[in-house]
């Protein structure tokens, strides 16, 4: 299988892809382009190098073969690549029975006392009825209205009823310049949307120990304790680096000794342009 090259994107969204995709080669081990091209056997290293640019939008065979050679899930990315891609999954279309001609027949011509019933269409007039109800228990589960119902569980959440979501960039937002040397106050907003009440938990940068040379920040920060259904506010200073350049920082959910609570989910990252 062939990669069909490179596609168009929504302005922005390359680059948003491209730092996404080097967040999960950094914590696959940062493993070389030649390395990922062996493990996938039919994209090229220099396919998936120019994945990480962000000066075009990759197509989803580039992007697949990407995410399987850092051995991740290539569902929740496929979600997100369309997503970026600016693609809406199309709702289903419900179409109405139609009165089935050969059963009405068959029940005119019948015997007196001996018609049947027109099974096929009491099959369709009962499959409207289910997805009628299962639209209303999503409306339902949607909208927080069906109390019975357990909050949404991450997939990759190391404690069961674990998980959290990004709200947004609070300060600093993607790409704001930083001259060399100053430092600001990195802010995150994220919330606890699962069971599990959070305590002692931190954000640990994910390329330890830094590289020569670039941004400098805490090895990790405390987040606060968070309660299910809470906001949080998390803050990291960060001191950009000596030269020109892009910085790119990737921070996952630890406990004390560094373990990941997320294991599948995406960083929150700082990226900012050193400017003289």
């Amino acid at each position: 299988m062939g990669d069909d090259g490179p596609t168009s994107g929504p302005p922005g969204k390359a680059e948003a892809l491209a730092t996404e995709l080097a967040a999960l080669r950094a914590s696959a081990g940062d493993p070389s382009f030649r390395k990922m091209a062996e493990r996938s056997g039919c994209i090229s290293h220099t396919t998936l190098h120019e994945a990480v640019k962000g000066i075009r939008f990759p197509s989803w065979e580039t992007t697949r073969e990407f995410v399987k050679a850092c051995g991740a899930d290539e569902v929740p990315w496929r979600q997100r690549w369309e997503e970026l891609k600016g693609l809406t999954p199309a709702a289903p279309i419900v179409e109405a029975p139609q009165p089935d001609v050969t059963e009405a027949e068959d029940v005119r011509l019948a015997p007196p006392g001996k018609r049947r019933r027109p099974k096929r269409r009491t099959a369709l007039i009962v499959a409207g009825a289910v997805v009628v109800v299962l639209a209303a228990v999503a409306t339902l589960v949607v909208t927080g209205r069906l109390g019975s119902v357990a909050p949404a569980v991450d997939v990759g959440a190391r404690i069961k009823g674990d998980n959290t979501k990004f709200v947004g960039d609070v300060t600093v937002p993607d790409g704001t310049a930083v001259r060399a040397g100053a430092t600001v106050l990195k802010v995150w907003e994220i919330q606890n949307t699962g069971s599990i009440p959070w305590h002692e938990r931190y954000l640990q940068r994910m390329d330890l120990p830094p590289a020569p040379g670039a941004c400098r920040t805490p090895d990790r920060v405390l987040i606060g304790d968070t309660p299910p259904g809470d906001h949080v506010m998390i803050s990291v200073p960060l001191t950009a680096a000596g030269q020109p350049g892009r910085c790119w920082i990737g921070w996952k959910m630890v406990d004390a000794s560094g373990r990941e609570f997320f294991t599948t989910r995406r960083p929150v990252y700082v990226l900012v342009t050193v400017v003289p």
